[in-house]
């Protein structure tokens, strides 16, 4: 399939489902506040811009207004996460109240007593929605650090190795230049031997671009920061993408290996929006791994190949956000089961899974709070198992 019939789909599905979603609250709020007439017709005016919104947003980048996307993602993306918000809130009660009157009508029973009005159900939705955003904000705004020992025979005695992952940045209009400050300070706390990121660093047009790039190669990493594609710096354009993170002091890793001071081996493999990995690419930089030194593999979707295509001891990935807000992430985990933290694979590999470090979309994260993880690498002869 190419990529015109790629997005066509996806528009297609996109389209489909948040118009749903919109469907579902102009229905609500017409039942629950009585509008008719033009009060009606300019609520379905409203959302039909909400729901292109998104579109309208990138449209009006490429054609180089970028104050009016700026604008316009902040209205779309805000609504986004509200509305999904919303419908989780209130499609519950909805369903609930439908059990209720199948019970009345079945047994010619009264329980008015323990519904809501029309009017109550769609207050209530609307404020816990509301709070919950706040709430989702909030934790967005504060990153947590997670601390991983990794213990193996292959990192030398007396050379511990630190590393720091952050991934799913998604440096665009949504992320305000700002929040670097405590994800910068933390990475500096740690005091990395590497730096990686592991895909989707950048996803459009952002306010103070070139000094965020600025402050990310200024950060000490004596080993180097190492990073590798994730779907939206396709989304974003390749070109645009690799010049920003380059700009930003990493190497980028498309489907190769390098070895860092004899220490560890780093290799990193490029989304599948890139293109299709193929076993003979994998073969190419599984050629650079030796047995006895320490494999690092980077790479954004947390699938695991087999050991002779990827022989690697720990994979750091991201992509999943844990699914950024409940309960979305019951879905994400249906589709990822390993979608957040370290898992030990049965052929004695390990991969960690971040939960992303910034947002993609709706700046809200509810119970998947994000991340920046320090990941210490320690010699097992040195140090007593747990």
């Amino acid at each position: 399939m190419g990529s015109l019939s790629r997005w066509v789909v996806f528009l297609t599905v996109f389209l489909c489902i948040y118009g749903a979603f919109h469907l579902y609250v102009l229905v609500k709020v017409r039942r629950s506040l009585y509008l008719e007439g033009w009060s009606y017709i300019l609520l379905f005016v409203v959302l039909v811009f909400l729901m292109i919104a998104p579109l309208q947003a990138r449209f009006l980048y490429h054609q180089g207004y970028d104050v009016a996307g700026l604008i316009t993602s902040w209205i779309a993306y805000l609504w986004m996460g509200y509305l999904f918000i919303f419908t989780c809130i209130g499609a519950p009660i909805d369903l609930y109240h439908l059990a209720l009157g199948g019970v009345q009508n079945l047994f010619d029973a009264d329980l008015t007593q323990l519904m809501l009005s029309r009017r109550q159900n769609f207050i209530i939705s609307a404020l816990l929605a509301g709070c919950l955003c706040v709430y989702g904000a909030f934790s967005t705004y504060h990153v947590n650090v997670e601390t991983v020992t990794i213990h193996s025979t292959k990192i030398p005695p007396g050379r511990p190795l630190c590393v720091v992952q952050i991934s799913d940045l998604h440096l665009g209009p949504m992320f305000i230049p700002g929040r670097m400050n405590q994800i910068l300070a933390e990475i500096r706390t740690a005091q990395p031997d590497i730096l990686v990121s592991t895909g989707d660093l950048i996803d459009g047009p952002m306010l103070g671009k070139p000094l965020t790039a600025q402050v990310l190669n200024a950060l000490p990493t004596p080993m180097g920061k190492f990073a590798v594609t994730g779907n939206h710096e396709s989304y974003m354009g390749e070109a645009e993408a690799e010049a920003f993170t380059r700009a930003a002091g990493f190497k980028l890793l498309h489907n190769a290996a390098v070895t860092v001071e004899n220490l560890i081996t780093i290799a990193g493999e490029d989304d599948p929006s890139f293109g299709p990995v193929e076993n003979s690419t994998k073969a190419h930089w599984s050629a650079a791994v030796q047995k006895d030194r320490f494999t690092l593999l980077l790479k954004h979707i947390p699938d695991v190949a087999a050991p002779d295509q990827a022989p690697f001891d720990l994979q750091l990935s991201g992509h999943t956000h844990q699914g950024q807000i409940f309960p979305f992430s019951l879905l994400v985990g249906m589709v990822y089961p390993m979608n957040a933290g370290l898992y030990a694979l049965s052929d004695g590999r390990r991969l960690y899974v971040s939960r992303g470090t910034g947002t993609w979309g709706p700046p809200f994260r509810i119970l998947a709070p994000p991340e920046i993880t320090v990941i210490h690498l320690v010699p097992t002869a040195t140090t007593k198992q747990p």
